[in-house]
C-alpha cells in the first residue's frame, strides 16, 4: 500500500459547494488496484481511456486537492502514477498512467462518520489487450473539446480588442492545473512561479499603458498547448509570450534564462529535450495525442509562417539584449526548436525559460521578488521596443536571412 496522510476533509475548508479532496491512498485488491479520495463531499467521476500510452481519465466537477508535494508520482500493481487537479473552469481530472491495461470498474462514495466527509473509493481491474483498445476507441470517438470553457482572460481580452487600438501582447503561463511542470528540490513548483511572474509582468505592462495585456491563465487550471495558441490567435495578438521554469537533470551548471524561438529541428541537444518535455503536457493531461495532428500540419504548413519566423527572431534577439545587464543568462541564451506552443503562423512568439529548478542560484532568483520586478521590466522593455519598431525590424531580419 502507498499512502500520503489523511485528514478531515471537514476541517479543509474550500469554496462552498466545491469538494476538497485532503487525503489519497493505493491499496491492491484482489481483483486489481485501488484509489481512494478523502473527499468533504461525494464526488461523480466520469471515466474514460487513452493509449499510447496506456491511462485512464476521470472527469470530476471542480476540485479543490489539497495533497502534499508529490502525491501520486508512484504507483502499486496497476497504476504507476497518478495527477489530478483542475482541467478548466468547474472541472477537475485525474488521469491514471497504468502499468497494465485496465478499466474503472466502479466509483464508490461513502460517507464518513460525524459528517467529516466521505471517501471516494475507485476500483481498477484488469483488462486484456483488445479490450482495452476496444474502450480507447469508445473513448475517442465520444470524449468532448478539452477546450476550457469561460475562461476570464479570454472574455476580457475580447471584449476590449474592438474599443482599444493598442496592441495586444499575451502572456502565456507555462503549465497549470494537474500539471505542475518542474519541481525544485525544495518544492518549488513551476506552474505557481510562472503564474506569478507573468501576473507581475502583466501588472508592469498594464502600469505603463502602451499595450493591452491577456494572460492565457490567470488561475490555477489547465489550458491545452493548442488551446494556448488558439487563444493568441483568436484576439489578434502581436506578441506571445510564454513563462517557464524548467529542470535540466543530467547536465552539470545549467543556469540562468534562456530566450527559445520555434524551429523544426531543435538548436542542441538541450533545446530539443526541453521542447519534448513542453511538448508532452497535453498528453499527461489526458488529452489524445492525436486529436491536433492536423491543426499541426496546416501550421507547419502556412505561408505566413516565415514572415512571422522573423519577426519571432527579431524580438527573441531583443528580449536577450533587454535582460542581459539585468538578469544572469545561459551561457547559450538564444535556442530554438520545436516548441508546440510557439507555432501560431500568425503571432509572432518567443518561450522565456527564466531561469533552472534544478539550479540553487536560479531558485533563489526565482523566489526574490526584487529580481521578478527587475526581470519583468526587462521584458516590458523589450516587448514596447519590438512593438515600436516592427517594419523595420522585420525588414532586417529578413535580409539577413536571405
Amino acid at each position: 500500500m502507498i499512502a500520503v496522510p489523511l485528514a478531515s476533509a471537514a476541517d479543509a475548508g474550500g469554496v462552498a459547494g466545491r469538494a476538497v479532496v485532503v487525503g489519497a491512498k493505493l491499496e491492491q485488491t484482489a481483483t486489481g488496484t485501488r484509489l481512494i479520495l478523502v473527499s468533504s463531499q461525494p464526488l461523480s467521476a466520469t471515466p474514460f481511456a487513452l493509449e499510447k500510452p496506456d491511462r485512464l481519465v476521470l472527469d470530476l466537477p471542480e476540485v479543490n486537492f489539497q495533497l502534499p508535494a508529490h502525491t501520486g508520482e508512484s504507483g502499486t500493481g496497476l497504476i504507476k502514477s497518478f495527477r489530478f487537479g483542475l482541467f478548466g473552469f468547474g472541472r477537475s481530472r485525474i488521469v491514471i498512467d497504468l502499468a497494465a491495461p485496465a478499466h474503472v470498474a466502479s466509483v464508490v462514495n461513502t460517507p464518513l462518520l460525524k459528517d467529516l466527509g466521505s471517501t471516494v473509493t475507485i476500483d481498477l481491474e484488469r483488462l486484456d489487450r483488445e479490450a482495452f483498445h476496444e474502450l480507447a476507441g469508445i473513448a475517442h470517438a465520444s470524449t468532448p473539446s478539452a477546450t476550457p470553457a469561460g475562461n476570464p482572460a479570454a472574455s476580457g481580452a475580447s471584449a476590449a480588442s474592438s474599443r482599444d487600438p493598442r496592441p495586444l501582447v499575451v502572456i502565456d503561463p507555462g503549465h497549470g492545473g494537474f500539471d505542475p511542470g518542474a519541481m525544485g528540490g525544495n518544492g518549488d513548483v513551476e506552474k505557481t512561479i510562472t503564474l506569478e511572474f507573468a501576473t507581475t509582468l502583466a501588472a508592469e505592462l498594464e502600469r505603463r499603458g502602451h499595450v493591452r495585456v491577456a494572460l492565457t491563465r490567470n488561475s490555477d487550471t489547465f489550458v491545452s498547448l493548442p488551446d494556448r495558441v488558439r487563444f493568441a490567435r483568436d484576439q489578434n495578438a502581436a506578441l506571445f509570450v510564454s513563462i517557464h521554469a524548467d529542470t535540466l537533470t543530467g547536465v552539470a551548471n545549467v543556469q540562468g534564462a534562456t530566450v527559445y524561438t520555434l524551429a523544426d529541428h531543435a538548436s542542441d541537444a538541450d533545446a530539443a529535450r526541453v521542447a519534448e518535455k513542453e511538448n508532452r503536457v497535453d498528453q499527461q493531461a489526458g488529452l489524445d495525442a492525436g486529436e491536433n495532428d492536423e491543426e499541426v500540419v496546416s501550421i507547419l504548413d502556412d505561408l505566413m509562417r516565415r514572415e512571422t519566423k522573423v519577426l519571432s527572431v527579431a524580438f527573441a534577439q531583443k528580449l536577450v539584449q533587454s535582460l542581459e545587464p539585468h538578469v544572469r543568462l545561459n551561457k547559450n541564451p538564444l535556442r530554438s526548436a520545436a516548441f508546440l506552443v510557439l507555432r501560431a503562423p500568425d503571432v509572432p512568439s518567443a518561450l522565456v525559460e527564466l531561469g533552472y529548478l534544478s539550479s540553487d542560484a536560479d531558485r533563489a532568483s526565482l523566489a526574490s521578488a526584487r529580481w521578478r520586478e527587475e526581470a519583468s521590466r526587462a521584458i516590458a522593455n523589450a516587448i514596447e521596443a519590438r512593438l515600436q519598431e516592427r517594419p523595420a525590424a522585420a525588414a532586417s531580419a529578413a535580409a539577413q536571412e536571405n
